[in-house]
């Protein structure tokens, strides 16, 4: 795919610089010429200084979004939560020596953090409860792919978010020929069918196997260096609580009492806070297609930790913004959900209707997060989010053009027949060619 792409970037700065003989805006030859089913793509090409639609094909037509969706919901959740929205996790003190921990679901939380939220903690500790309310326990999207449960782009998410939800292995060679050595330092509890062998080439294949118990893995393949894998945490809680055991224990507190829920009342007061603020969220998103972020951030959104009160927030606010949002369906924040529909005409009147919106620069310009490889030569005329899954294709953003017209414009594609690079390709030839006739 890299070496299609590159060649392609070659013909992209070649045609930039060429003036094509089509008519103005020839959107049609290129989506005949790419092979696509006429009827797997929509299109919709709005100015963006006064709202009008100036080239649209199926645009109406509801369509899986992918990850564009991000650019909705991210909207909405800004505009409920705030700029100066922050992720605090936060320790508490009752008397002498009961703790608490308030999780605000910070999915930029890490192990080294939790060793300094807990350094407070005085030896004779007697408990240390969790308030874990800030989200519910629906720790995966209506319509994810329930069985793609080792995919580390869409892993478990909720108030006990920690490590990016990733269980961290160190595979290390051993002899020729020879069984691999494994380390896990998260202490998380994993069973091994150990079947990697240390070779010349590092080729792995890992699997859970849910028959044994959904903490066995079957690890095949072969070896040649240290090599780090991530394994998806399937129980949150669980290893948030090994996790937090191990960084009081390096603080020198060992309890003798399980750590149990509990809400914050006003019997505590704050000894320490960790915080990360929305922008790095936002930052992390919009340009690298976060999902567990996503999820996390858009939950919050609604006030009780639920996608029901999220989903109910951003209809609410597209109602300000003057856009009928019963035209498509949301079901989750990320887009990984196959559920999701939306139109092109919806997406490319949301961003014209919140141009304004931070959100938006956010956005990634090519060069940067998932366009860093893309369109290069008009780096200063785009920003724009993409969105990938089996199948599907997308890109959506804002334009200016070689004459210096602005547009927003949205790009969708659920094709079985083009490949995933294909319809990239043809994202970039619509693109151009807007870039370079209107």
């Amino acid at each position: 795919m890299k070496k299609l792409l590159s060649i392609f970037l070659t013909l992209f700065v070649f045609t930039l610089n060429v003036q094509a003989k089509s008519s103005k805006g020839d959107f049609a030859s290129i989506i005949k010429d790419s092979g696509i089913s006429k009827d797997s793509i929509a299109i919709s090409v709005r100015n963006a200084d006064n709202g009008k639609v100036v080239y649209s094909l199926n645009d109406k037509i509801m369509m899986n979004p992918a990850s564009i969706q991000k650019v909705l919901t991210m909207t909405s959740a800004l505009d409920a939560l705030g700029e100066d929205y922050k992720f605090k996790t936060e320790l508490y003190l009752k008397g002498e020596d009961i703790y608490l921990i308030k999780l605000s679901g910070d999915p930029y939380l890490r192990y080294n953090d939790l060793k300094f939220l807990t350094k407070p903690v005085r030896g004779g500790a007697k408990q240390i409860y969790i308030d874990d309310s800030v989200l519910d326990d629906n720790c995966w999207g209506e319509g994810w792919q329930w069985d793609d449960d080792m995919n580390v782009l869409m892993p478990r998410f909720g108030a006990y978010n920690l490590d990016s939800n990733l269980i961290k292995l160190i595979l290390s060679p051993s002899e020729s020929g020879q069984f691999a050595k494994i380390s896990n330092p998260s202490k998380y509890p994993l069973v091994f069918l150990n079947n990697i062998t240390t070779s010349n080439i590092t080729k792995l294949d890992i699997k859970r196997d849910s028959a044994v118990s959904d903490n066995t893995l079957k690890l095949g393949g072969t070896i040649a260096r240290q090599t780090t894998v991530n394994i998806p945490s399937n129980n949150l809680k669980r290893y948030f609580e090994i996790r937090l055991t191990q960084a009081l224990g390096e603080n020198r507190i060992y309890l003798k009492t399980p750590f149990l829920p509990q809400k914050l009342t006003s019997e505590y007061t704050i000894q320490e806070s960790f915080e990360h603020g929305i922008d790095v969220a936002l930052n992390d998103i919009l340009k690298n297609s976060n999902n567990m972020s996503a999820e996390t951030v858009f939950k919050l959104s609604g006030g009780n930790g639920t996608v029901e009160k999220a989903i109910q927030k951003f209809n609410e606010f597209c109602e300000s913004k003057k856009l009928d949002s019963s035209v498509i369906k949301i079901t989750d924040g990320s887009g990984v959900s196959k559920n999701n529909l939306v139109t092109a005409d919806f997406v490319s009147d949301f961003l014209y209707r919140n141009s304004e919106s931070p959100v938006m620069t956010y956005l990634p310009t090519p060069g940067q997060g998932t366009l860093v490889q893309r369109m290069l030569p008009i780096k200063e005329n785009l920003r724009a989010k993409t969105g990938t899954l089996v199948n599907i294709s997308s890109i959506a953003g804002y334009l200016t053009t070689k004459k210096g017209n602005n547009y927003t414009f949205c790009i969708i594609q659920n094709d079985v027949k083009l490949s995933s690079a294909e319809k990239k390709i043809l994202e970039e030839y619509i693109i151009r060619e807007a870039y370079l006739k209107l």
